[in-house]
């Protein structure tokens, strides 16, 4: 079984908040589940790993996960990138790319495959 983001998230909210009202012991069983289920490999990159597969800086990551370019999870003690999320920003370049070697595209065309490219991320699918 995969463990969705949203439920990750949920999880480090739930751990942050009970440490904030003193509930140590059930935050620390807590931060002991998120360390275990929420690590790369499956599925989620270390900022310096998405950085590194981007060719960015870690804090143009950070900034790109703050902006809703890249979707990222703060597990308490650093944020993790999901692995499609990088995959999508790939497939955005791949598609700009390709455009550039038939000609630059007008204003419009861009606009047209930036919605086609949200729009398969936001479904899960290839831009193709």
């Amino acid at each position: 079984m995969k463990l969705r983001v949203e439920t990750i998230d949920t999880i480090s909210r739930l751990e942050r908040e009970l440490a904030k009202n003193g509930r140590t012991k059930e935050a620390a069983a807590l931060e002991e589940l998120i360390s275990a289920v929420a690590r790369p490999g499956r599925g989620l990159l270390t900022t310096g790993q998405a950085a590194e597969r981007l060719g960015i800086a870690v804090q143009t990551v950070k900034n790109w996960i703050e902006r809703g370019t890249l979707r990222g999870i703060n597990t308490g003690t650093r944020w993790l990138v999901t692995e499609e999320s990088v995959e999508a920003v790939e497939g955005i370049r791949r598609t700009l790319a390709e455009a550039a070697e038939e000609g630059y595209p007008t204003a419009e065309e861009i606009a047209v495959l930036t919605r086609r490219t949200r729009r398969a991320a936001k479904e899960g699918r290839d831009v193709a």
